[in-house]
């Protein structure tokens, strides 16, 4: 008796849990591609306030900071005054295309990375990296 009482209590349990993996793995695969399209118009922002390739553009978020690597830029060996001054205008692109998107609401800190890469992708070298952080304001400085 006690083991035809525990056998649907136990395939229950099977299906209940078989259920939560599918809409953990649906929910997880959901907000994946939601964020790859929050990280393509964030991308986009970048391509519209630089110019350049989306080859020369990298891009990667945290829950709390935003990564640009720019490839091979035109800036790399010139004065590090052009370089901050183009970070500041792709900081202000992302900051206005990030503000009403829920995947980047803690975003503290963007970080940009200007690197100097062998055509073949075998060597890489960073030549300058600038970082912009929310003041008490949510202004980035």
């Amino acid at each position: 008796m006690m083991l035809k009482r525990s056998l649907p209590i136990g395939s229950l349990a099977v299906v209940l849990v078989f259920v939560a993996l599918s809409e953990a793995s649906y929910t997880q695969s959901l907000s994946t591609e939601r964020q790859n399209a929050s990280l393509n118009e964030v991308k986009n922002a970048i391509f519209a306030a630089t110019g350049y390739d989306p080859a020369a553009v990298e891009l990667t978020a945290t829950h709390v900071q935003s990564a640009v690597t720019l490839v091979n830029s035109k800036l790399v060996a010139g004065p590090a005054s052009g370089r901050e001054s183009e970070a500041s205008r792709i900081t202000t692109a992302i900051a206005g295309v990030i503000a009403e998107m829920p995947d980047f609401e803690g975003i503290q800190a963007i970080h940009i990375d200007y690197v100097s890469r062998k055509l073949d992708g075998s060597a890489s070298r960073i030549i300058d990296g600038i970082d912009f952080r929310k003041d008490p304001q949510g202004n980035s400085t």
